[in-house]
């Protein structure tokens, strides 16, 4: 049987098609995705703007000719935070199924951690050891403190890095002083998560697909090494991250635009989201980061698989 697994988020639509051979394994036939930036223009005002409510609508079409060309026998696709939130996301939904067949079904904030979870515990042996998953999206951050049985707690913030370039709108470079009103709006806003971590105490933080893996690669290129590739975790040397950190902070976008291993599509976001894992770093004294390419769609083929 072959399935095709959307997830629609803020930023990127992704497309995954999988043959499964036994039960609970499969063979990856294809895999895409695609910049919508759903968010553009509109996600202060919880509305889907009409060049990206558009881009979204062209993104699915080129999904479903793909799903049609492999011959997928189901279909799962799902939403996260700017559909979730969008006014004019249920139109976004219907106008999807009208055009192109696809069912969207909106996912809640806890739903996508959880799956977050389950995608990453596929790529990373976590063991007994309590670890931090953070998935940094485009309209929301997931944190979830776990090991490899077990989730302790979870929480979807409404802090991803569209929603805070649009609210915080910041220079270019951005200024110590907007750093700090940064950091000052995080302390506030992320004061569940501290009490959590202060209780479970992870040991490590797991970075999940997206930003993450622009960091990789960034310090990949940086040593003059191989690129990620098709591996699914890498482990971070701490001092390699805060340099790229350094380097971000103090870009502007058109250098940016320059720097290898930075794909374009994260230019603009990808300060903000530097500076939210840089904080949650140095407040909480983690030493140990690693890279789990296999997120929030992984997460969710695993949880069809077992079920």
């Amino acid at each position: 049987m072959k399935i095709a697994i959307i997830d629609c988020g803020t930023n990127t639509f992704h497309l995954l098609i999988v043959e499964i051979v036994l039960p609970g394994k499969f063979t990856q036939l294809y895999k895409t995705k695609t910049t919508v930036k759903l968010g553009e223009d509109g996600i202060t005002k919880n509305y889907i703007s009409e060049t990206p409510f558009n881009r979204g609508i062209n993104a699915l079409k080129n999904f479903a000719n793909k799903i049609a060309e492999y011959n997928a026998d189901n279909v799962y696709a799902f939403a996260t935070a700017a559909l979730r939130k969008a006014k004019n996301g249920n139109n976004f939904i219907i106008e999807t199924q009208k055009q192109t067949g696809i069912k969207i079904q909106l996912i809640s904030g806890e739903r996508e951690a959880e799956l977050i979870y389950y995608g990453v515990r596929e790529a990373i042996d976590m063991g007994d050891e309590k670890s931090l998953i953070i998935d940094i999206g485009g309209g929301s951050t997931e944190f979830i403190i776990c090991n490899q049985k077990n989730i302790f707690w979870k929480h979807s913030f409404e802090l991803g890095a569209a929603l805070l370039l649009e609210k915080l709108k910041p220079s270019d470079p951005i200024s110590l002083e907007e750093i700090n009103k940064l950091k000052a709006y995080l302390d506030t806003e992320l004061e569940i998560l501290f009490e959590a971590i202060k209780k479970y105490v992870p040991a490590r933080l797991i970075g999940s697909s997206g930003s993450f893996d622009t960091f990789a690669e960034m310090i990949l290129v940086q040593n003059n090494k191989s690129p990620l590739g098709k591996r699914i975790s890498y482990e971070f040397y701490m001092e390699d991250y805060f340099n790229v950190h350094q380097r971000l902070i103090k870009s502007t976008t058109q250098q940016r635009m320059q720097m290898n291993g930075l794909i374009k599509m994260r230019v603009d976001m990808i300060v903000l989201a530097s500076s939210l894992l840089t904080f949650v770093l140095e407040k909480t004294d983690i030493k140990k980061m690693t890279l789990s390419a296999y997120a929030l769609k992984e997460g969710m083929l695993f949880d069809i698989l077992k079920n």
